[in-house]
């Protein structure tokens, strides 16, 4: 695998990619953990209580994505403008919105046709037929023509990035959103590089307020808006006090902070009246945001921003995220993302219901019914085996796709520049502490 600098908030991105797949895996096996208790007589499961909970969910993981998504596309920018060098800074923003445009859409094109492809050679069969309702959705037909199947890829390639879903793998919709935050980003940087940065503070206010009454319905503003705000604001604080950042707090306020933030991100996905603590934090956040707004996204916002804060703030913390195991987890996070659901629908589903399938249940009138899993270990060898084979596959994702597509994304905007041929060869499109280097999405 190509070298990659350790970097804390690369491992922080692995941390959200794992807690993307955990959540997936819950939704798809016992998703009654997204509730803090079956109901509100019944005692809570231990993965049912605050902190444990984030074991098994991955909402606040969307969060930090986004989260570090603004701070890593602005903290180039930032860093120019403080040093006055604002040709350089416009220059910066201009390269990186074309070339982060293709390293996010390239790689998730290319998932897409794989997850095609599976589906076209009938891979997704079983999911029709077993007794877990999210791994059942997310059945796709073997197309009956070439033509049909092709005209159904095109469709799918297209609708991830105008309506933000991808009917070979629904896990996609977010990824036009990180687009969108993106550009958010750069334009916030294009209209602010000449202004002072107790000026940038107050438009990063302004912002925030507009994005925190916004949100209703799925809250876009507090999915989208609020984290990408914050994300540039710690980027300010971090060329503001660069090096000396880990020594500003007193110790035990990171620390505090980190904690208190995963208690806050994990207010439940589902059920938060069925314990006293999570049906108080539903109606403190009722009262703090506009009518019908989805509550948990705001809760999932605050709670990742502070432990991103508190990260930020913490040598101990960084030093843990910058150790050799979560730098692989930071590397491998996007393609992770791109495929554990694939694996879900293909992998993980032939381990956990081949014995069902190899003697299909009935009922009492003959009838086939839905194929039932494995035993609670044989369930928890296959997720062993599960996570290997993704892990091992994102590795090599990163070995073998990725440099493909950076030479076709780096060609590309090397031709739209106009840059000499001699430039289009070993200059990287990401380039580590520039506005250039881009957050890759798990």
């Amino acid at each position: 695998m190509a070298p990659r600098d350790a970097n804390w908030i690369d491992g922080l991105r692995g941390v959200a990619s794992f807690m993307v797949v955990c959540g997936h895996l819950c939704t798809a096996l016992v998703p009654w953990l997204h509730s803090p208790a079956r109901d509100p007589k019944t005692a809570p499961h231990l993965f049912q209580l605050p902190f444990f909970r984030l074991a098994v969910g991955g909402r606040s993981a969307v969060a930090l994505f986004f989260l570090i998504t603004g701070y890593v596309n602005s903290i180039g920018p930032i860093g120019k403008s403080r040093a006055g060098n604002n040709d350089a800074a416009f220059t910066g923003i201009a390269r990186s919105a074309l070339a982060r445009s293709g390293r996010l859409v390239l790689p998730t094109m290319v998932a897409t046709v794989i997850s095609w492809f599976l589906a076209n050679i009938n891979a997704y069969h079983m999911t029709k037929h077993v007794d877990s309702t999210w791994i059942r959705q997310g059945w796709h037909r073997q197309e009956p023509s070439l033509w049909a199947a092709f005209r159904s890829l095109f469709k799918a390639e297209v609708e991830t990035w105008t309506i933000g879903w991808d009917e070979y793998d629904g896990t996609q919709w977010t990824l036009h959103l990180f687009l969108e935050g993106s550009m958010l980003v750069y334009m916030t940087m294009f209209a602010t590089v000449m202004v002072k940065p107790k000026a940038r503070f107050i438009v990063y206010a302004f912002l925030y307020m507009y994005y925190w009454q916004l949100g209703g319905g799925l809250a876009v503003g507090a999915l989208k808006g609020l984290n990408i705000v914050v994300g540039m604001f710690v980027a300010e604080l971090h060329n503001h006090y660069k090096d000396s950042a880990t020594s500003v707090l007193p110790a035990p306020i990171p620390a505090l902070m980190i904690v208190a933030g995963m208690f806050m991100a994990g207010y439940p996905q589902d059920g938060a009246q069925n314990t006293h603590w999570s049906h108080s934090m539903q109606i403190l956040m009722h009262k703090l945001t506009v009518k019908d707004a989805d509550v948990r996204r705001f809760w999932d916002h605050l709670g990742a921003s502070t432990v991103l804060l508190g990260i930020f703030f913490s040598r101990n913390a960084r030093k843990v995220l910058t150790s050799p195991v979560f730098n692989f987890l930071g590397r491998v996070s996007f393609p992770v993302y791109l495929m554990h659901n694939t694996f879900i629908k293909t992998v993980l589903t032939w381990m956990i219901y081949l014995p069902s399938a190899m003697n299909p249940p009935r009922n009492e009138k003959g009838e086939t019914m839905d194929l039932q899993r494995g035993s609670t270990t044989h369930v928890f060898i296959a997720i062993a085996v599960f996570y290997w084979i993704l892990y091992r596959s994102a590795a090599l994702w990163v070995q073998h796709v990725d440099p493909l597509c950076g030479k076709v994304v780096n060609a590309a905007t090397a031709w739209a520049y106009g840059d000499p041929p001699s430039a289009q060869n070993g200059r990287p499109i990401l380039r580590n502490g520039s506005a250039d280097k881009t957050v890759l999405p798990a």
